[in-house]
């Protein structure tokens, strides 16, 4: 979508083809101003693609209007409107580079059309900057794959002795010098891409350092790397010439980075959320803004899309809310253990929803339940005597892949999967039948926890002699039963000292202890704390 400014001193014709405009397809937004220095205040805080203006103007003629645009914004185009037909208008009309001189008054019509025309080249020239081409090119340049190598390494804080910084710089002919400036801008690919192969997803990334590398490159020398986490992220450094005051250079980055977002949006159908810092000493500063912005983004919720962050403007500290249903019990593995498979799928659609519904979909909340179900998966596989890569098959291979943590989808697909693959597996050699007597024997300790969990009680409500009940249980899982229920009572226990405001006599009553003290004592004795200082220590955490 195209954004126009139109230009001109005379109120009535300016509001009249402003109303005309606004309605001509591919047009986003139309700007409007009465004279060229109010037309450069409106350039400096907003992306415009076509600017459409009067030659003769007080102060700020249309010409030098233009020669302003294509000296600081080059894939700014204009057309040039004058009621002068005198062939040296023309002329410098040629000179400034306009995409097209109209003679006025202008016709509606062929104004518009020239407009169309305009869109379109600069359309093509947006899509070949953005091509797979152009991105293959680059991503087979043995040179941008060292850049980016010594810029992964710097934001990482590795540290070169500087003459050796030097020669490193000078050999890959990056423009930044030790004790210079440099600012960080960092971006996070976002909606359809994400659910695309890393090979498209490549290719997608490498245009969109095209896109930016054009947009940014005007005014700053530019740097750029993929980081371990999938976020792409840039050093720049201002160019001689461009503005220097800590004021302007921010002011310079929130322009450029709106307009890489709006670019990325219109020429590859995709959208992108931006960083920006201010700029620093290189490479001294260097690693704390990347850790800084590192941070930021690995807070931002999935869900939340193109958003413009400026890491000025952000507090000290903001602390992550914590997940719940991922260690609620009982928990995925201890479902697993019990072969009871529903319940199992059951509970990571829970864990998911919770991630989804909650605003909690972000890099640092995905990471934990990835990490926490890959070692529930590994466990249940091991105990059952088989082997990861067997079971998981190709799904093996993506535990060691970061890009699961691009999205809630693509890690609820792989983890739902796997659960499918294993739950198969262990159906297939244990020969296991569902409704099995482990499952029975757990749901009913889950339901009535607080009430009588006995071997007697268990067996009048499986109609099964308690001794049998007890010789069952330890022989399909390694485990005496009262063993068992220990555990979980303070799991539970554990859990609801971290989540709920409850009393801690009441958090006894619930799993089954009347008497506090001996809860407490119990409890101290599993974890090494009483209940009371655990409760303390969760919530400083």
């Amino acid at each position: 979508m195209t954004r126009l400014l139109l230009v001109d001193d005379e109120p009535v014709i300016l509001e009249d083809l402003a109303s005309f405009l606004e309605h001509m397809a591919g047009v986003e937004k139309v700007y409007t101003a009465a004279s060229g220095p109010e037309a450069v205040e409106l350039i400096e805080q907003f992306p415009i693609d076509i600017i459409v203006t009067d030659i003769r103007m007080p102060g700020m003629s249309g010409l030098e209007l233009c020669e302003y645009a294509k000296v600081n914004w080059t894939m700014t185009q204009c057309i040039l409107l004058s009621g002068y037909a005198e062939f040296e208008y023309a002329q410098q009309a040629l000179k400034s580079q306009a995409a097209a001189y109209l003679l006025k008054p202008v016709k509606k019509d062929e104004l518009s059309e020239t407009i169309r025309l305009v869109m379109g080249k600069v359309r093509e020239k947006w899509e070949e900057i953005g091509s797979n081409r152009k991105a293959r090119q680059t991503l087979r340049s043995h040179l941008s794959v060292l850049k980016a190598k010594l810029l992964l390494d710097l934001l990482k804080g590795k540290r070169f002795p500087p003459q050796r910084l030097a020669e490193e710089l000078d050999k890959l002919e990056i423009a930044f010098s030790e004790g210079g400036r440099a600012a960080l801008l960092m971006l996070r690919v976002e909606n359809r891409f994400l659910d695309y192969d890393e090979h498209s997803i490549s290719l997608f990334e490498f245009a969109v350092v095209n896109i930016a590398e054009e947009v940014l490159g005007e005014h700053f020398d530019v740097w750029a790397c993929k980081d371990d986490y999938q976020y792409i992220v840039f050093l720049l450094s201002l160019k001689a010439g461009s503005p220097a005051s800590p004021t302007s250079v921010r002011k310079l980055l929130e322009r450029l980075a709106c307009q890489l977002q709006i670019h990325v949006s219109a020429y590859l159908d995709g959208s992108i959320s931006v960083l920006v810092s201010d700029d620093e000493p290189f490479p001294a500063h260097t690693p704390e803004l990347y850790q800084k912005a590192l941070q930021l983004f690995r807070q931002l919720p999935g869900s939340e899309q193109e958003h413009m962050i400026r890491l000025w403007d952000q507090l000290p500290y903001t602390p992550m809310r914590s997940l719940q249903r991922l260690y609620e019990p009982p928990t995925v593995l201890q479902l697993m253990e019990a072969r009871r498979w529903p319940d199992a799928h059951r509970r990571l659609d829970d864990i998911f929803a919770e991630l989804s519904g909650e605003g909690l979909d972000t890099s640092e909340h995905l990471a934990e339940v990835f990490f926490a179900l890959s070692n529930a998966y590994s466990c249940i596989v091991h105990v059952n005597g088989l082997q990861l890569a067997n079971v998981l098959g190709d799904h093996f291979a993506m535990m060691t892949n970061t890009s699961l943590l691009r999205s809630t989808k693509q890690l609820r697909s792989w983890s739902a999967d796997a659960l499918q693959r294993i739950e198969h597996c262990i159906r297939r050699e244990t020969r296991e039948t569902p409704g099995t007597f482990v499952q029975q024997v757990h749901q009913y300790i889950e339901r009535h926890l607080a009430e009588d969990v006995s071997l007697q009680a268990l067996g009048s409500h499986m109609h099964l002699h308690p001794a049998y009940i007890s010789a069952m249980y330890k022989q399909e899982t390694g485990e005496n039963l009262s063993d068992y229920i220990y555990r979980y009572r303070m799991d539970k226990a554990r859990y609801l000292l971290r989540t709920s405001k409850s009393k801690i006599y009441e958090i006894a009553a619930q799993i089954g202890y009347q008497y506090t003290p001996y809860f407490t004592k119990l409890f101290k004795n599993h974890f090494g704390m009483t209940p009371q200082e655990y409760r303390e220590s969760a919530n400083r955490a």
